[in-house]
């Protein structure tokens, strides 16, 4: 029924947009067809008076500066299209090559080279990324996943799943914002939202022709194969790509143990992906369907409480996973100064995962059904030093779990979100942009649901001067919120031993931030020096608290100030055909209590000192090598520690690790490369999340052929 309802809603969509954008390129210039960039108006594009570039990623090759490199970058997660350097906020710009070159099969795993961002893989086989600190156990609900500007977060728990049924096919670039952004996203965007803009039939087309292919396959140990293909080709008014990836590995052996006779066989994973994409005058339609089967790993119980790691130890447990996502997208230039915009998607998940019962030994299903329908309008508006985006967008989420507060039946878990925004910026001056943007969500979602659900008013404020055109300074001021998920307000269910209760009661968090950075480029532009400090101050922390035993219940527990301080420096060595960036986080958390309750020292999976470094060098003209390495202090984990008496004490520490991966290989007349790829190359033997084990080194081997 969900894929007859999602088929009829674009349908109709298609013909609405179609209409739209038609009458407006009839009744103004001629249509521009939307290519790589949306169609240009001044502030789609670089432009002499930009100002401020963010942190600076490291080019694939090498530019005449890094100022002319990111004068040139476009970035998309502003709800336009923008110069990398005129985004009012603290951003990375992650290129797929840079992905690629991590050696990498998640986007957990991937992204946690980059600024700011921490990757942690624990029980049930999850995967959680977090930024600057703000994580939560095992859940990604502080920070928001995007596709193409469009969320990706799981309508029961919130949470978007950055493991292998997300993968990361026919990907352009990944943009990640590491602060507040609710005022142009809504709820979920607490702490940053990741962006993930995928590749156009331009994109792979050459000038001259009329079709393109990326072809790659990938094998190595633990019997991985990893096979991509993305084809393009255009007839006229019409471009489109195809997509499908398919991806085998027996995984490694994490929970292996020879002195036991005991063998972790439970990290396979089975995952297809087939996707399409076409264009034709304004309207763009894209699909993809994904498929995946993973196993669950088994292992020891943990000695330790309040780490849901104790209640998934079973090996025979298995997961199967369905996801179809689609949109239907229009965009038309109304005249020089407006371009408008429209979209509808869809989002469809089915989950089903096979627990073996402690008791009887068998294997019990659970099965959760979700789907969403959402659209959005906006208006891009340039006129003069002014630079407007205003809209509203709407989506309506609907849950089918069987493991829900009695008394509540389907029609109880759904809602409508319905969000106004404006963001702009106004430029007084050649030197001088002022911004300010201003988000309003209302909220329909059952009363027996949340007991008190409440619109949220997001503003952010933002000004970037530019002192010299090597030397850049910017301050911004954002407000955030989170709204508790379904499964935090009406979840029940059992897991072996441990029972979870959700609460109609809870309050949404919020987060105030305030921002200041320098950017500094030194040697005739081929080095920039960069350093953002941030002031966080989080209310209404939704956490798990345990009521008796092993029964626990969601409830706002705690607030949470938080400051830091991000240094990064990189740089071009054009004689040695080299580029490096350098890059150091300082983190400082501590929560205070709500009602004589509170979390308790410094939050969790908030390491104090985080430093990253990404390296190439193009040894000849066809061989290079790319470096990525990570350093990760100390930091805390939710669970506590068992005294001798079995009562809870404080909290494990978990030691701080070093890990890193590489890539060295050689490109043949410019459409074939052959790399070779490690994985934790130096063997670290750590743990993201206590009592799971890092996987070990690892080596894979990857052609790629381009047409």
């Amino acid at each position: 029924m969900y894929i007859r309802d999602f088929c009829a809603a674009v349908v109709s969509v298609v013909v609405v947009i179609s209409s739209v954008a038609n009458a407006a390129t009839d009744g103004g210039s001629s249509y521009i067809p939307p290519p790589d960039v949306p169609p240009s108006a001044a502030f789609t594009g670089p432009a002499d008076t930009s100002v401020l570039p963010p942190p600076a990623p490291i080019p694939g090759g090498l530019e005449e500066s890094l100022q002319l490199y990111q004068a040139n970058e476009v970035v998309y997660t502003g709800k336009r299209a923008q110069a990398l350097r005129e985004i009012p906020m603290t951003i990375s710009y992650i290129p797929s090559e840079e992905l690629e070159g991590t050696g990498q099969f998640t986007l957990c795993e991937a992204i946690q080279y980059f600024p700011g961002m921490e990757c942690r893989r624990g029980p049930m086989r999850k995967a959680a990324i977090s930024a600057q600190g703000l994580g939560s156990n095992f859940l990604s609900n502080r920070l928001l996943l995007l596709k193409d500007g469009r969320p990706l977060t799981d309508p029961w728990t919130g949470i978007f799943y950055p493991d292998e049924t997300t993968p990361l096919i026919n990907t352009k670039q990944i943009e990640v914002i590491r602060g507040p952004g609710s005022s142009l996203y809504g709820s979920n965007a607490f702490s940053g939202v990741i962006n993930i803009i995928q590749r156009t039939p331009d994109d792979l087309i050459k000038e001259g022709n009329d079709i393109g292919a990326d072809l790659r396959l990938l094998g190595g140990q633990d019997k991985t194969i990893r096979a991509q293909a993305t084809v393009a080709g255009k007839a006229g008014p019409v471009k489109g790509l195809v997509n499908f990836y398919k991806f085998n590995s027996a995984g490694p052996e994490l929970f292996s143990d020879p002195k036991l006779g005991v063998v972790d066989t439970q990290e396979w994973s089975n995952v297809t992906q087939v996707g399409a994409k076409v264009q034709g005058g304004p309207v763009t339609v894209d699909f993809d369907y994904n498929t995946s089967d993973l196993g669950r790993p088994g292992g020891a119980q943990i000695s330790a409480v309040g780490n849901c790691g104790r209640c998934h130890y079973t090996p025979n447990d298995s997961e199967h996973v369905e996801t179809l996502t689609g949109s239907v997208q229009g965009e038309g230039k109304v005249t020089d100064w407006l371009t408008v915009f429209g979209e509808a998607y869809g989002y469809m998940k089915r989950r089903q995962v096979q627990q073996e019962d402690q008791i009887t030994k068998e294997l019990r299903p659970s099965l959760g059904k979700r789907r969403r329908f959402g659209g959005e309008i906006r208006a891009l508006i340039n006129a003069g030093p002014v630079n407007v985006t205003v809209g509203g967008d709407v989506k309506n989420d609907l849950v089918n779990n069987q493991n829900i507060t009695a008394g509540l039946g389907l029609n109880d878990l759904q809602e409508t979100i319905i969000g106004v925004f404006a963001d702009g910026q106004y430029k007084p001056f050649h030197k001088l942009a002022i911004g300010a943007g201003l988000r309003f969500d209302y909220y329909a979602i059952p009363t027996t649901v949340w007991a008190n659900p409440r619109s949220e008013l997001s503003p952010r404020a933002s000004i970037i001067f530019q002192a010299r055109n090597d030397l850049h300074f910017r301050i911004n001021y954002g407000r955030a919120f989170r709204a508790p998920t379904f499964a935090e307000l009406a979840i029940n269910q059992q897991m072996y031993a441990s029972t979870l209760l959700g609460n109609p009661n809870l309050k949404a968090e919020t987060m105030d931030t305030v921002e200041a950075a320098v950017d500094w480029w030194v040697f005739d532009g081929s080095a920039k020096l960069g350093a953002t400090g941030f002031f966080k101050k989080a209310n209404n922390f939704i956490q798990q608290e345990f009521l008796l035993g092993s029964t626990s219940r969601f409830r706002n527990i705690g607030d949470a100030r938080i400051w830091g301080l991000e240094l990064n420096a990189a740089a071009q060595f054009k004689q040695l055909r080299s580029s490096i960036d350098l890059s150091y986080q300082l983190l400082n958390t501590r929560t205070l209590p709500i009602d004589g309750i509170s979390l308790g020292g410094a939050l969790d999976y908030a390491p104090t000192h985080r430093f990253s470094l990404r390296g190439h060098t193009n040894i000849t003209d066809n061989l290079f090598v790319d470096l990525y390495g990570t350093l990760i202090s100390e930091r805390q984990d939710p669970a506590l520690q068992t005294l001798a008496d079995g009562t809870p004490g404080s909290h494990i520490i978990l030691p701080a690790y070093v890990v890193a991966s590489a890539r060295a290989g050689v490109r043949i007349q410019d459409r074939f490369t052959f790399s070779i790829v490690g994985s934790n190359i130096f063997n670290t033997q750590y743990q993201e999340t206590n009592g799971f084990p890092a996987p070990r080194m690892s080596l894979f081997a990857e052609a790629k052929f381009t047409y």
